[in-house]
């Protein structure tokens, strides 16, 4: 039995998408998850993805709350047609930092969505707290396994001061992997500095180093070998791809070599607090 792994892409036009999705469920991956920004809608790669495929989960990452209202957001989910029980649709604050913007516009979406997977992105301490006791999966972005294990347990006490159990706990890992998989890591990291304080001081937070994984050679085993620790720590790892180019090919190398080891170990049983079901 493999580590609950899923894998991350950008936004795509639906040919690639089905592609993609199909390549993904092949291999064995249990969702794709997608990137949601105003360059491109990820909700429609999402649907794509979730048409072409027989059980392949989606998941998006992240719709901003502070770029659209949650009847907004209600809609597209509704347009997209996506088998409620096949979507785990992620929410953030987005520009705003308001924790007050996460909690109402959660609340909306249930009353507007009932029975939708609803997840919230969390960054820092605060948000995780309070991701813990609302959501039914948290999305952490930019973090080393150390700081995924600090998020895990203020995601428990948020989760326990509501009487719930922990949420899902998703770890959105950047993979890069080939020649020049640390200069793409560590632009992309730097792309993502300069968009927002909460990740600047994340990073800073973390001692400013490398976050993510990046193999030069693209061997599937050392790849493996480097998630191993984020797997210790949450219950899905999203190998969210950094390709050498934004093609399908380039997006299936990245897949392919990331790809679930048939007949590997489980990853390490975590210490503490249940992260929550999957």
């Amino acid at each position: 039995m493999h580590p609950h792994l899923a894998f991350g892409i950008t936004a795509r036009d639906a040919a690639e998408a089905a592609l993609l999705g199909l390549e993904v469920e092949a291999l064995g991956y249990d969702e794709l998850w997608v990137n949601d920004t105003p360059r491109g809608d990820g909700l429609q790669t999402a649907a794509a993805a979730a048409a072409a495929t027989t059980h392949l989960d989606v998941g998006l990452g992240v719709a901003a709350l502070s770029g659209a209202s949650p009847a907004e957001i209600a809609e597209r989910v509704r347009r997209a047609e996506i088998p409620a029980q096949r979507l785990t649709f992620g929410v953030g604050s987005g520009s705003s930092s308001s924790l007050e913007l996460v909690t109402t516009g959660v609340a909306e979406l249930r009353s507007l969505l009932p029975g939708q997977r609803l997840a919230v992105a969390a960054v820092g301490p605060r948000m995780a707290r309070l991701a813990g006791g609302i959501a039914d999966a948290v999305v952490a972005n930019w973090a080393l396994p150390e700081r995924l294990a600090e998020l895990r347990e203020l995601i428990a006490e948020g989760a326990a001061a509501e009487g719930r159990p922990p949420p899902r706990l998703v770890g959105y890992v950047r993979v890069a992997a080939g020649a020049g998989a640390e200069r793409r890591l560590r632009a992309e990291m730097e792309r993502y500095a300069g968009a927002g304080q909460h990740y600047s001081r994340a990073f800073e937070a973390q001692g400013g180093g490398l976050i993510g994984v990046a193999i030069e050679s693209a061997d599937p085993e050392e790849l493996a070998e480097a998630l191993a620790p984020y797997h210790a720590e949450v219950d899905t790892v999203v190998v969210r791809g950094l390709p050498a180019g934004d093609t399908l090919k380039a997006w299936l190398e990245v897949a392919r070599a990331a790809a679930p080891v048939s007949g590997g170990e489980s990853p390490p049983e975590r210490q503490g607090p249940s992260a929550g079901s999957r």
